[in-house]
């Protein structure tokens, strides 16, 4: 299964620097690849929940979009780890991913597509309601 994102995805928008703060616990200096793996996972695990009510999930390959979506929840996920502090440019990301939440809905309703197509529908049963089922006629042999 192909990841919706990449840590090369990550640090298009933000420094390595503050991926380090985000995911070092053990002071190593580096960025910890396990806890953005597990970001990246939980983010496309929220966004499949959305987009499966009308697409066949998970995306391959992965929409653009989908793509900056993942990148938003990863990165609100990652930094949730820490907690946020509204004054600074952490608002950002909690409106990233208020603005992801937003989207994944509509895109749950059918409000928004992602230009990829919908998988056809489920064949349905359809009753021929012109004409009774149930009369005397048809009731007698019972």
């Amino acid at each position: 299964m192909m990841p919706y994102c990449s840590l090369e995805d990550l640090l298009a928008q933000v420094p390595e620097s503050v991926l380090v703060s985000l995911t070092d616990d053990e002071g190593t200096g580096q960025v910890n690849q396990g806890r953005i793996a597990q970001a990246i996972e939980d983010a496309q695990s929220e966004i499949d929940a959305y987009a499966q009510a009308r697409y066949q999930v998970p995306f391959s390959p992965v929409p653009g979009v989908i793509r900056k979506i993942a990148v938003d929840i990863t990165l609100y996920n990652l930094f949730s780890r820490r907690g946020f502090d509204e004054e600074s440019a952490d608002s950002v990301i909690v409106t990233r991913y208020k603005s992801a939440q937003k989207f994944l809905e509509n895109l749950s309703r059918g409000v928004v597509t992602i230009g990829v197509p919908e998988p056809p529908p489920d064949a349905e049963t359809r009753f021929d309601y012109s004409e009774r089922m149930f009369t005397r006629k048809r009731l007698e042999v019972f």
